[in-house]
């Protein structure tokens, strides 16, 4: 039997995209999902098909029932336009030449079967109303925070802006980070969800200090190596994923991959390994400084004469690899005063989407 067929911008992908693959499915078995962008896009067609693919899979489709593309066109949105829809189903059926053979058209939409003729296709309309997922993809772009808990996982981990946390040992990162956490939650509604990504480091460095207590050995004793770092690499990255895919659309984050590498050259030196992350245009630094912050030692911490080196090394890699970021000081209200005004600047422009 011939797939059905499901396409659109899914820009973003959200529930109501899930909803109308699982009906594709119910009529077909099988369903082609067709995910075009536009070239100026913020996210690319491949990463909101994989973050579909993602949603899909959360809520129990079978991936086997799934063939997922993606491509690009530069047709304007105009549904009305006869010349448009014509265009946009050459693009669509030059995107099927590379798929099993689809003979049913499934949509939400009004213009969805007179777009299935030009494809050649029957059609079946599926909750044209929108009364099983409240929630279409325009009124997703105009308020994504407001709408936010009909995104499934993996759209929530493409969107959620992290707001990440580093500097030297006692300089107020942990706190800042709690502090800002609760101060978003604060504000009710989706942002009630947001998440905080404790450092995995500090774990590690709790258990080697038992290792060393047990092997009768002095509390820094145990060295650290390449290994330990992969680690903390690793699991840091797991933790962001799964904060970002459960949470609101902010993730406050006390460290991350970037953050370990520094460490890890700090402590390696020739030695250290880890290779440099990638740059996202979600993702924020702060920068904690040490003016004007007691040091406080906690016996897992490294030496109050380290803060300005490491607080420059921090900055350096920053600035060398074009990241954004906002340097932190003073007491914790303006620390989380102004890191939330940076937040809002950011969402006002990350949370725009093309209309297309």
């Amino acid at each position: 039997m011939p797939a059905a067929l499901v396409t659109g911008t899914f820009n973003p992908p959200h529930m109501g995209h899930v909803r109308l693959i699982k009906a594709a499915i119910e009529k077909r078995d099988q369903v082609v999902v067709v995910v075009l962008g536009q070239p100026h896009d913020r996210f690319s067609a491949e990463l909101r098909a994989r973050a579909l693919v993602q949603d899909c899979l959360a809520e129990g489709v079978d991936e086997t029932a799934m063939t997922v593309v993606h491509g690009y066109e530069s047709t304007p949105y105009q549904p009305e336009n006869p010349a448009v829809l014509k265009s946009n189903a050459r693009v669509i059926e030059a995107h099927l030449r590379q798929t099993p053979p689809v003979d049913l058209l499934v949509t939400s939409e009004a213009n969805g079967e007179i777009f299935a003729q030009m494809l050649g296709l029957h059609h079946h309309i599926h909750d044209a109303d929108r009364a099983i997922v409240p929630v279409s993809s325009t009124q997703i772009r105009k308020d994504l925070i407001g709408n936010w808990h009909l995104l499934g996982p993996g759209s929530r981990e493409l969107l959620a802006i992290r707001a990440v946390f580093i500097g030297a040992e006692s300089t107020g990162t942990t706190t800042t980070a709690l502090a800002v956490q609760d101060a978003l939650k604060s504000r009710g509604g989706n942002f009630k969800q947001t998440n905080y990504i404790r450092e995995y480091g500090r774990d590690l460095t709790m258990r080697k200090r038992e290792q060393a207590e047990t092997l009768g050995m002095p509390e820094y004793a145990v060295p650290w190596t390449v290994n330990d770092f992969v680690e903390i690499a690793v699991v840091q990255q797991q933790l962001e994923d799964v904060a970002a895919r459960t949470g609101g659309p902010i993730v406050s984050c006390d460290t991350d991959v970037l953050a370990t590498l520094v460490w890890e050259r700090r402590y390696l030196g020739a030695k250290a390994s880890l290779p440099m992350p990638a740059n996202s245009p979600n993702r924020i630094y702060f920068v904690t400084q040490p003016d004007g912050i007691t040091f406080v030692q906690d016996k897992i911490r490294d030496s109050e004469g380290m803060r300005e080196e490491m607080t420059r090394e921090f900055e350096d890699v920053l600035v060398s690899t074009g990241r954004a970021w906002v340097a932190l000081d003073g007491s914790v209200e303006s620390r989380v005063e102004l890191t939330l005004q940076a937040l809002d600047a950011a969402m006002a422009t990350a949370f725009e989407f093309n209309e297309v």
